[in-house]
């Protein structure tokens, strides 16, 4: 069944810019609150691209990570409130730029997005390492997958299992980045030449309309705070 969306279609170049605001409201915020408020921006946009099951879970860890701060760490002692508050509050300042890739990510294909950034003349250091980088988490991904359903096949203990997680997915990562790296390079990436592509991008009314109202949005809650 396909999903029910108001929107089904964010062009990569709107969602990068996306991310830059993210990251400048990050850098921005002064307070708890804004950073609740530019959290929710991206939760909506989310709600709006069909992204339910991922929205679900922001707002979750968005309510959870209040709750903790306001009722369960006054209750803690001291040792526990120098370390886990710092870090639930690092948490939050850095969801709306977690919550504006994760969309990007979504809604927009590797090759989409390798696209949008020959489009828009990025140097070719940076498009080398983006390239590589948005293939190393998916591979990393798949392969804490496996490495979970080995343990559950042979029945390892709790207390075992994040040994037998870290340790393969350590040695796993480094693999992984080699034959990525080797991949990329016989695929022509560092050829110096004019890059050419299959895939036509094109900003519609839609892209425009939510780079600017999300623009604004960020700029009144920054203000305002």
């Amino acid at each position: 069944m396909n999903k029910i969306t108001v929107i089904n279609h964010l062009d990569p170049r709107a969602g990068l810019w996306l991310l830059l605001m993210a990251n400048i409201g990050m850098f921005c915020q002064k307070n708890s609150e804004q950073g609740s408020m530019l959290s929710g921006i991206f939760l909506l946009l989310m709600l709006v691209h069909g992204l339910y099951k991922a929205a679900g879970k922001g707002i979750v860890l968005l309510v959870s990570f209040h709750l903790l701060l306001m009722y369960v760490f006054p209750q803690c002692p001291a040792w526990m409130n120098m370390v886990f508050p710092v870090l639930v509050n690092y948490s939050l300042r850095m969801l709306p730029c977690v919550l504006a890739g994760l969309l990007l990510l979504r809604t927009s294909s590797m090759q989409k997005m390798i696209a949008a950034m020959y489009t828009l003349h990025l140097p070719q250091g940076f498009i080398i390492a983006m390239s590589t980088t948005l293939r190393y988490f998916p591979a990393l991904k798949e392969e804490f997958v496996h490495i979970n359903a080995a343990m559950k096949l042979q029945n390892i203990s709790w207390a075992s299992r994040l040994e037998c997680t870290v340790v393969p997915l350590i040695v796993s990562a480094v693999n992984t980045s080699d034959e990525i790296a080797a991949a990329a390079v016989a695929r022509g990436i560092e050829n110096p030449g004019k890059k050419t592509s299959e895939i036509t991008l094109h900003m519609g009314t839609s892209d425009w309309l939510i780079m600017i109202l999300v623009t604004f949005g960020i700029l009144i809650v920054v203000i305002a705070g």
